[in-house]
Order: structure tokens, then sequence, then C-alpha cells
């Protein structure tokens, strides 16, 4: 696989359901923003039946040709679609063998970021599906994107980008992403922290709510000083309200809880919650990261 060198590429994972166009366009806009390549890959998961090492006159040659051509044809078509919106982007694509969280995990080493696609599930529905992307989270040491078939056009530029502030390590580094992604994309930032309704009757809890979003937004203020900031303090349960907050932003950015063995603990139950129900694209950064160079 031709894997791009020295900077680190925003790499995007592909397959056949319908929010990977989505997912490349994302991940070629945000390459494209930040001045860094894009490699695009597929995973493929071999049947156990037939081996990848298949010998040409085998029974199984022909299938497993078929099979890696196909996997090389959704690579080619995504990198088509990536040099439409930016013929001057540095793009590569490679297809590799095994589960497409482990690949995805083993590649996000060398990369900036990690986008692939997803889509929103009811009630129900959520509560029995974990989203591929989810098994990424708390995994790796870079910002994932999981970006959803748009039930509207969304903003190239512009448009809003929404962040959750807790006071924690996690939002802190979920505000860094967001104050860049504002500045890149010319985006206003709206900061929402989420009190619990038997709190939001108290004023000193309401007061120290807008403390801490001042002090969160205070230094990411001072280095993006054209980025449009308003914080807001919102009652309700958190990933309903931020669900709502985001409806039509450009996209939802929130933290996780670090590496862990204990991948439901450490996500939170408002983020796996968002997992399935937000209607953009939703970033989900690991508290390491500190923002651009």
């Amino acid at each position: 696989m031709n894997v791009p060198r020295g900077r680190q590429p925003v790499l995007v994972g592909v397959s056949r359901s319908t929010a990977a166009p989505w997912a490349v366009r994302w991940a070629a806009d945000e390459a494209a923003a930040r001045g860094l390549p894009l490699l695009i890959v597929h995973a493929q998961e071999w049947p156990s039946a037939i081996s990848p090492e298949t010998a040409p006159g085998s029974a199984g040659h022909l299938w497993a040709s078929h099979f890696r051509a196909t996997g090389q044809a959704l690579v080619d078509t995504a990198r088509a679609e990536a040099l439409q919106l930016h013929p001057d982007l540095e793009v590569s694509v490679g297809v590799a063998e095994g589960r497409p969280t482990e690949v995805l995990q083993r590649l996000s080493a060398d990369a900036s970021q990690v986008v692939v696609g997803t889509r929103l599930l009811g009630d129900v529905e959520a509560a029995f599906v974990r989203s591929r992307g989810a098994g990424l989270l708390g995994q790796v040491a870079c910002p994932v994107a999981l970006v959803p078939k748009p039930e509207e056009p969304q903003p190239e530029h512009g448009g809003t980008v929404v962040v959750g502030v807790d006071g924690s390590a996690a939002s802190e580094a979920a505000v860094a992403y967001a104050y860049e992604e504002a500045a890149l994309t010319g985006a206003r930032l709206t900061a929402v922290e989420v009190r619990r309704p038997h709190d939001a009757a108290r004023p000193a809890v309401q007061e120290e709510a807008r403390l801490d979003l001042a002090e969160a937004l205070a230094g990411w203020n001072d280095k993006y000083p054209h980025v449009e900031a308003e914080p807001q303090v919102l009652t309700g349960h958190p990933a309903h309200v931020l669900v709502r907050a985001a409806e039509h932003a450009r996209c939802l950015v929130v933290g996780s809880h670090g590496r862990s063995g204990w991948h439901d603990a450490l996500l939170g139950s408002t983020t796996r919650s968002l997992l399935h129900h937000a209607h953009g694209p939703l970033v989900v950064v690991p508290p390491q990261y500190t923002g651009r160079p």
C-alpha cells in the first residue's frame, strides 16, 4: 500500500455503504483545509472458505480475483470523487486484508484523523446495533469522524461547529479541535454545556456552568480571535440536547475519555447515544489531542 510519508494523512475507510461517499467528501475537505494528504483504504475480510493465497487455476482463484478487483474499484472510485472536489489534493489508495476496524486502527498510528461512514438508527434499533466506527473510539490517538448520509444538504464551508463542553480533559481536547475546524472552514462556533433538569433551578449551578464555559474558551478565543464563538448553557438530557443543537451544524464535536479495554465505560452514555442519533458528522476527540502544530 502506498502510504504517504512525512505529513500525517487524513485516513478514510470506504465500503459499499451509502454513507461512504459522504465520508470521502468530508475527508477530502478536511485534508484540503489542513494541507494534508488523503489516504483512502478499503479493508477486505476474507471468507473462511477462500484463502487470499489462492493459486491460479485453483477453484477459488476466479472468485478471489473478483473480490480483490471489487475492493480496488471502490478505492479508485473514491479517489476520483475526492479529486473532483479538490483537484490538487495528494491522494493515495490501498486495499488491505483484515477486519475494517483492525485495519483502520493499525493505520491510524500515522494519521491525523480517521473518517468512516455511518448510519442513523432508531431508538430500538440502536439498542441492538453497534456502529462499525464505534470500535475505533477511544482506541486510536487521533480524532475519529463518523459521517452519515445527510438528510439535507450540508455546508461545505461556513455554518456552525458545535462542541460539547463539560470541564473534563476530554472536552478540552474537543474544544481544541472545534476551534481549528471553525477557523479552517470559516464556521461559527457554538460551545454547549448541558445541565440536567434537576440542576436547572439552582442559580449557583447555572453560574458554575457559565464559568466553566468561559474558562474552557478563554485561551482559544485568544488563539483564534476571528472565530465567532457563542457559549450556551442548556438543560436536558446531554445527548438529546446536543443532537438538537447540532441539527443543522457542519459537525458536532465531543471528547472521548481515553484508551481502555472497557469500551462502553470510556465512551460514556452520551457519546454512545450520539453515535446513532447525530444528524451530521460527529467528531470524537481523544484527550491527548492538543490541536494542529
